[in-house]
Order: C-alpha cells, then sequence, then structure tokens
C-alpha cells in the first residue's frame, strides 16, 4: 500500500462530529462526485481505489444524506486489474446538493467557495473540509524518498488558488502551478508536510514520516562524515607519500644536513612513517623529545618542501 493511501485511511477513519462530517463530505464531493443526469432525474457518483475509504465515506454519507446509495465494484481493463470501488447517490440528488451549497444548478458548476478563513469559523471544520478535498484530491510521496512533495491536483485553476488560500492561512507556504491540463497546489519542505499531515488529524502518519525522515537523514550524515573521513585518509596518504619522494630527494643530494636538527628528526619520521597525519608525527616528535606542536610540524614540511623544490629547479 502506497503512503499517500495510508494516510488518507486513517483521515477517513477519524472520528467526525455531525457538522465535521458534512464539511468532509463536502470537500470530498466537490472534488470527488461525477454529477450524472439520467431519465429518472440526477445522480452523483463518488469512487476510490481504497474499500476501506470508500466504506468509511459511505458511514459518513449516511449520517448526513437521507437517500438510497448504491455500493458497486468495478475492474478496470488496465493491466494492474485494479478495482474501483463506487458509490452511487440516487434520490433528492438536487436537494441536497442545493441544501449543502455543494453544487449551482443555475450555472452548471460547482460551488467553490463555501468557507472563507477567518476568525470567526470554526477552525475544526476547516480542517475536516480540507481533510475531504485531500482524500478526494491529494497525493503524499513516500517518506522513503528524499523528495518530500504533497499536493492537490485540480481540473480549475479557481479550486487550486481558493484551497490554497485557504492553506497559507495556517501558514503552510503552499504554491501553485499548471500542470498539463490540471493544476497543482503543492508544498515540498518536509516540516509543511509533517505539520499538514498532523492538520487532517493522521497522527499516525504523521509520526511514521518523520521517524522515516530523521532515520534517513542520520544515515545520510553517517555516510557525509565517513566520506570526509575517506577523503582526508587519501589526502593524508597523498600528501606523505610526497613529502617521502622530496626527503629521499634531499637525502640523495646529500643535502639532509642543511636541515634544522627537528627538521632531520621529523624528516627520518616520515620516512618511516609514509601515511601518518600530522597529528600523529606531532605525538612522535615529541616522544623524541623535540617539543613540537601540529602547525610546527606544518611549518617543517614547508622548509623541506622548498628545498625539495630547489634542487629540482
Amino acid at each position: 500500500m502506497s503512503f499517500a493511501k495510508e494516510v488518507k485511511e486513517e483521515i477517513v477513519a477519524h472520528t467526525f462530529s455531525p457538522e465535521q462530517a458534512l464539511m468532509f463530505i463536502s470537500g470530498f464531493i466537490k472534488h470527488n462526485g461525477e454529477l450524472i443526469y439520467t431519465n429518472n432525474g440526477f445522480q452523483l457518483v463518488l469512487t476510490s481505489t481504497s474499500n476501506a475509504i470508500i466504506r468509511n465515506i459511505f458511514m459518513l454519507l449516511k449520517s448526513v444524506y437521507n437517500g438510497k446509495i448504491e455500493i458497486s465494484i468495478l475492474q478496470t481493463q488496465m493491466i494492474t486489474r485494479k478495482k474501483i470501488f463506487q458509490l452511487t447517490l440516487v434520490d433528492n440528488i438536487k436537494e441536497f446538493l442545493i441544501k449543502n451549497s455543494l453544487y449551482d444548478f443555475e450555472n452548471s458548476d460547482k460551488i467553490i467557495e463555501v468557507i472563507i478563513n477567518n476568525e470567526d469559523i470554526n477552525k475544526s471544520l476547516i480542517r475536516a473540509y480540507i481533510s475531504g478535498v485531500f482524500v478526494a484530491s491529494g497525493s503524499v510521496n513516500s517518506p522513503e524518498t528524499s523528495n518530500y512533495h504533497l499536493e492537490f491536483q485540480f481540473k480549475d485553476l479557481h479550486s487550486a488558488e481558493y484551497i490554497c488560500r485557504i492553506l497559507n492561512d495556517f501558514e503552510f507556504n503552499f504554491k501553485v502551478i499548471a500542470k498539463k491540463s490540471k493544476y497543482v497546489c503543492y508544498v515540498k519542505k518536509s516540516t509543511h508536510v509533517s505539520d499538514f499531515l498532523k492538520f487532517v488529524d493522521a497522527g499516525k502518519s504523521a509520526m511514521k514520516f518523520e521517524n522515516i525522515r530523521i532515520s534517513r537523514d542520520l544515515a545520510n550524515s553517517i555516510n557525509r562524515v565517513g566520506n570526509i573521513d575517506i577523503y582526508n585518509q587519501q589526502k593524508t596518504s597523498s600528501t606523505g607519500l610526497k613529502q617521502v619522494q622530496q626527503i629521499t630527494l634531499i637525502k640523495n643530494k646529500h643535502l639532509l644536513g642543511e636541515l634544522s636538527v627537528k627538521a632531520q628528526v621529523l624528516a627520518n619520521l616520515r620516512l618511516q612513517n609514509p601515511t601518518a597525519s600530522y597529528s600523529d608525527l606531532e605525538v612522535k616528535m615529541n616522544e623524541e623529545g623535540v617539543n613540537i606542536t601540529k602547525s610546527g610540524v606544518s611549518n617543517l614540511f614547508k622548509i623541506i618542501t622548498k628545498i625539495a623544490e630547489s634542487i629540482g629547479e
């Protein structure tokens, strides 16, 4: 099961008050429902690929709609042969849609702006409405991927901008883009994705998202540290071998006596320890009775390098 489906099934399993149930169903119907005209009047069709989602939608509908609901299962002709679960509302559809400000029959269009986010509106009703819209048209990437992404897809720009405006009143920073024949309202920041999951009462999914994200980020940090260590080891080894070549050149030209006593001790230690770090050489120098710091070791090697280069010239 995809992470998006897990989130949606958790949302619809939430316990709603009658007012919240109506707002949830309102959001779901507007962006999932298909209004069909028949010889007997109107029918409203709701669909989902999740049996759990459609069962919970059915239970919520029973609390706000006093009409007949037909349940059916369709088999797609695709290779995956997914099942589509369908609810069909067949009684008093026009009255139901008008009563709940869902559809404007005079203009043959759904009513989009039914709520305006301000201090006079119960925030739990707004959350319920957004939850219904997300279950109908939303999606979220799995936290297993590093591409954090949560979105709503709409057929019209008005709906996308309206939902985006409501969500951004809660400081989510959603943005709208046109994508092929659809309009997408989305966020990509991991904290915004996590906060949105909490906003729609998908607490378990939010916890799973955070746990996986933190675990992966920690693993990436460990890998980065490991890569840095490997790089430093390679750099130390390369530097040491170059210094061995320089000291060997000076020795072969019988110019080792041109170095200070400290530099001669360091040169001999480098020949014996080609891959030792400056910190290791500092310790060995002090063990030899030569009081020196790590920066002192570095300065002595600069002198050795200068002499070796002059020989080369």
